[in-house]
């Protein structure tokens, strides 16, 4: 692996000049004429700065069932079976970015160089001319793309209908080749993007750091079933934060869980490693079960070293999959594979000798060493297995939280996972009753406005306290009710932001006007955690975690209430600040709203089943998308033709997974489909829900069918149920 030093790019103009040409024989030009312009231009334009080419490496640990690899330089796509050891099965022509190097923003024409994998098959809906029909998309940005910066986005590998030109950034092979390759590009297929790759070198005998990075994820696992603080030492806080998701809200959401949850259980099968461009990628197929939920898919780490030489999570992926480790739990017989011991002696990182992936507790290990499967778990699972249909239950704890990945174009992620569970969206209950702080030291009174008498100051009595909570809870409920008026009773006017000790801010009037926008939304939820109180002379001081989900998005952070009790006795409000921050209050939210999102999903799931087609339509916005058909009235006008000639017989909907998304609430599932004529699939159901005031509306569905193996070692034929239109 080499990737030291950066080179200099062209200005856009150069990328302008470049991408006016399609023929092949302007590769070499086009690198000249970025770097002839980059030396013009230099007194006048920046000189982008991107990392050297990288020559990939395969280590013989580790390493997947079938492999793909991209060498640039040569423009030679690679496909790779495990066959004790990889060996090389297919070897293209292809092409890539218009531009060399490594891309590294928003349409620079070049393809990005590191480790990826296959998400999904786009098989309708494309332009022949620039994809052939059929593509497979890449998860780029990775995380470690998002740690340094790189944006863009729609890295395929697809075809193209007339002949081979270089791409924006895409590989693209032939029609011919594309047919033959496509069943083997799998969901979750890694793929290799290099400048340079010898396949008469793959693979490598490893240096020890592929055995030591599985080994790690072996022990991160434990540490997690373990419930253990330990963990988070595997994590680096700060590039977590940027690649992934706040990792302060991460650990939050953890340890809650680990202090919640009666056990975890996790299950790593078929553990892989790849290096990238200065960093590894660790994945495995792996079941968790726990007290409140059991889900399956794909696990993916990204590892980087520290400047103490120890590897780090820097990166998080997760995509539910059935993988069939449910049913092997439900039988009793799922067993972790044992990785190899170590080759040299055990460092302070090695983990534990081989053994199952989680602590067992007493009694639930048979004589064999296998651990025999709680009869409550096992009847739990029998609520979340494939053959049963989607149905609502309370999780007895507060969901999970971590982050997911695979989403469709035009569906952001955002970084909260959960069981369905809860309610619908209503105003905050009754904080709990608050510990009792410790005495605040009392500073100096501020002064009063002249008009009247300065008021004595506080001490925080329980009937202090309670009239504190009174009106806290007060505000609470008026904003959550959108009443405008109520809320303005809460507030002196007269002394708002007038008053010492109180932070400048927005006026009365400001504030008014702020609060009269937002109740114009047809809806608006309030999550409040129970508030923090102090004294200041004369005024209290409120300090409550909130969480506000609107229709056009929601924002979390600490609010801050500076009160006065006024001749009445009742307190008011004369000063307010809201500072943004990550609480992790998403997964209180989803716990909230869960319940009513699954009712919701199972209706909609018995009106498609029973082909009800007013009853199904329903469910969805009116502008709706649905596997590319955009509009309710495409949507129905397809089902209608479909179902005039095909009836679904069967849906059924299990692993259900709520995430929260900017904009509503990304709900994955998986799904079994049947129809009339005995055609029948299974895959993963993607869902993006908004909420209308009422009820949850579909606005975008996406679908990934399950591509059978091969059997018997020969080669798999394309999967007809996903050239077919969705049932």
């Amino acid at each position: 692996m080499n990737w030291p030093a950066e080179a200099a790019a062209g200005c856009s103009c150069a990328a302008a000049v470049a991408a006016s040409f399609g023929a092949p024989a302007f590769r070499l030009l086009s690198a000249g004429l970025a770097l002839l312009l980059a030396v013009a231009v230099i007194p006048v334009c920046a000189v982008a700065v991107r990392a050297e080419n990288w020559r990939a490496n395969v280590y013989n640990e580790g390493l997947p069932s079938h492999l793909v690899a991209v060498d640039k330089n040569r423009q030679t796509f690679l496909f790779f079976e495990k066959k004790s050891p990889l060996k090389l099965k297919y070897s293209f022509p292809c092409v890539t970015g218009q531009l060399a190097g490594d891309k590294q923003e928003l349409n620079d024409l070049r393809t990005p160089e590191g480790i990826y994998f296959v998400e999904y098959k786009i098989a309708s809906g494309l332009d022949f001319r620039e994809y052939g029909g059929i593509a497979y998309t890449l998860n780029y940005p990775n995380p470690v793309d998002r740690l340094r910066g790189k944006t863009g986005h729609g890295i395929w590998i697809h075809s193209k209908g007339f002949g081979l030109v270089p791409t924006r950034g895409c590989v693209a092979i032939g029609l011919k080749e594309i047919d033959m390759v496509g069943p083997r590009l799998t969901p979750g297929t890694a793929v290799v993007l290099a400048e340079r790759l010898d396949e008469s070198k793959v693979p490598q005998p490893d240096n020890g750091t592929a055995r030591e990075l599985r080994r790690l994820m072996h022990a991160w696992s434990n540490a997690w079933a373990a419930r253990s603080r330990k963990m988070f030492d595997y994590y680096d806080p700060d590039s977590y934060s940027k690649a992934t998701e706040s990792f302060a809200a991460f650990r939050q959401n953890k340890e809650r869980l680990f202090k919640s949850l009666a056990f975890i259980k996790i299950y790593n099968r078929e553990i892989h490693a790849l290096e990238g461009p200065g960093y590894w990628v660790t994945w495995a197929e792996q079941f968790y079960t726990a007290s409140n939920l059991s889900t399956e898919g794909v696990r993916r780490l990204y590892w980087q070293r520290g400047q103490d030489k120890k590897f780090r999570i820097v990166g998080m992926e997760w995509t539910p999959r059935d993988v069939g480790m449910r049913a092997d739990f439900q039988k009793g017989r799922l067993v972790a594979a044992a990785l190899p011991p170590p080759a040299t002696d055990a460092s302070a990182e090695a983990p534990l000798p081989p053994r199952l992936d989680m602590p067992e507790a007493p009694g639930e290990t048979a004589a064999s060493g296998i651990p025999a499967v709680p009869a409550a778990v096992a009847q739990a699972e029998k609520l979340l297995a494939v053959s049963n249909p989607l149905v609502p239950r309370r999780a007895p704890a507060p969901p999970p939280a971590e982050i997911n990945w695979g989403g469709r174009p035009g569906m952001e992620t955002d970084r909260e996972e959960t069981p369905p569970a809860a309610k619908m969206p209503s105003a905050p209950e009754t904080p709990p009753v608050l510990p009792e702080p410790a005495p605040p030291a009392t500073p100096q009174a501020p002064e009063a406005p002249e008009e009247s008498m300065a008021p004595e100051a506080l001490s925080l009595t329980p009937e202090t306290r309670a009239a504190l909570e009174q009106a806290v809870q007060g505000w609470n409920t008026a904003f959550a009710a959108r009443s405008l008026a109520d809320m303005a009773a809460l507030y002196d006017r007269e002394r708002y932001n007038r008053l010492p000790g109180v932070p400048r801010g927005q006026s009365y009037n400001s504030v008014q006007r702020d609060l009269e926008r937002r109740f114009r939304a047809p809806w608006l939820t309030l999550i409040s955690r129970a508030p923090s109180l102090e004294l200041q002379g004369t005024l209290a001081v409120s300090r409550c975690e909130q969480l506000v989900v609107a229709p056009d998005g929601a924002e979390q952070g600490v609010r801050t209430l500076w009160w006065q009790r006024e001749a009445d006795g009742n307190f008011r409000i004369v000063g307010s600040q809201f500072k943004p921050e990550e609480l992790g209050l998403a997964a209180h939210y989803l716990e909230d709203v869960s319940n009513a999102v699954s009712a919701d999903l199972e209706a909609w799931r018995k009106a498609w089943e029973g082909g009800r087609l007013d009853d199904y339509m329903s469910f969805y916005a009116p502008d709706a998308v649905q596997q590319g058909r955009w509009g309710a009235k495409n949507i129905r006008r397809q089902k209608e033709s479909l179902w005039a000639r095909t009836r679904p017989t069967l849906v059924q909907l299990s692993g259900l997974r709520l995430l929260m998304d900017k904009r509503g609430i990304r709900a994955d599932m998986n799904q079994v489909y049947a129809d009339s004529t005995g055609h029948s699939d299974r895959g993963t159901k993607t869902l993006m829900l908004r909420f209308d005031g009422r009820n949850w509306r579909i606005q975008r569905e996406d679908w990934v069918a399950q591509t059978p193996q091969p059997v018997g070692g020969s080669p798999a034929a394309p999967h007809q149920n996903t050239q077919r239109a969705m049932p």
